[in-house]
């Protein structure tokens, strides 16, 4: 047993920071953590209901928002179609997620869309929100 205890004392603090290492490398492989935010595309895109808002409205929203769970988790508003969303105020929707001042922070409990996401729906609201 001598010869262990010196092995396996020079083997934990190797393996505790080889793990280290490891987890700081991954860590900063996001661009949440300093890279560049990947160029957006929101100013010359085509943006439709169907291409565009309804994947951003199906990752982000209808978690809470869609007819199955709207009354109990959405505060009776959902959005789970083009109609429903269409008709829904646009001061509502931007002030939400945009976190502005006096509306509900969307999405609930996670992060704030991305700046491009945002721009996206402004476009599609301000275009007059093409199917």
């Amino acid at each position: 047993m001598p010869v262990i205890a010196p092995f396996s004392a020079f083997i934990r603090p190797a393996l505790l920071g080889a793990a280290s290492l490891l987890l700081g490398l991954a860590a900063s492989c996001t661009y949440s953590h300093g890279e560049p935010e990947p160029t957006c595309t929101a100013s010359t895109q085509t943006i439709t209901y169907a291409s565009v808002i309804s994947p951003i409205f199906d990752a982000n929203c209808r978690e809470c928002h869609a007819s199955t769970v709207a009354n109990t988790l959405g505060g009776g508003n959902d959005f789970s179609t083009y109609q429903s969303l269409k008709n829904y105020p646009s001061a509502t929707i931007l002030g939400c997620i945009k976190h502005t001042a006096g509306y509900p922070e969307m999405p609930q409990g996670k992060p704030k869309l991305s700046d491009c996401d945002i721009e996206r729906i402004q476009r599609w609201i301000d275009e007059g929100r093409p199917q």
